[in-house]
């Protein structure tokens, strides 16, 4: 129950990329099994969105499995908070053990369609987070991504072609000014 009480709190129509979006993680948390563990098919994941607003550069990494220039995040898993799962990706991914210490409020929930034939998943329901930092304390896995890079919204836009990530790069525009 952890997980889904945790996905309750935060659906919210008003950070949902749609409407449509809005009512499909209603529906998807009325079924249940909501982890990768649980549901290979379609799931819940955390993205984490690590921007620097002195320098307003965003922080993106290219990932292997998938191939794309993308924000950091994975997978919730059985029996995790999304709250404690943000925490261990940004900790296995960027080295940065308990990063947050207070529970964070997602800016924005989106569904991503997946169209790797390598991987199970069909269906990511992604929860987003905004993560301040200089980056500084980032010890990069290795295993997990081809090269990383700190880019300005505008030359993150040329390289990342997921319109999720797009539309939160422009949300992070916003908060850039």
């Amino acid at each position: 129950m952890r997980t889904v009480d945790s996905i309750a709190h935060i659906i919210e129509q008003d950070i949902c990329s749609s409407e449509d979006v809005y009512h499909e993680y209603i529906e998807r948390l009325r079924e249940g099994l909501l982890t990768r563990d649980e549901n290979s098919q379609n799931h819940f994941c955390v993205y984490f969105l690590p921007y620097n607003i002195q320098v307003k550069k965003v922080f993106l990494v290219h990932h292997k499995k998938s191939g794309l220039w993308l924000s950091p995040g994975g997978h919730v898993d059985k029996g995790e908070t999304v709250f404690e799962s943000l925490n261990r990706e940004i900790h296995e991914e960027l080295g940065v053990k308990d990063f947050f210490k207070d529970i964070q409020i997602p800016f924005f929930l989106t569904i991503t369609p997946i169209e790797n034939q390598k991987q199970p998943c069909k269906k990511h329901f992604d929860v987003w987070y905004l993560v301040p930092t200089d980056g500084k304390n980032f010890i990069i896995d290795s295993q997990e991504f081809f090269d990383t890079k700190w880019l300005t919204v505008e030359e993150a836009k040329k390289i990342v072609i997921n319109p999720q990530n797009i539309s939160a790069l422009k949300i992070l525009e916003k908060i850039f000014g």
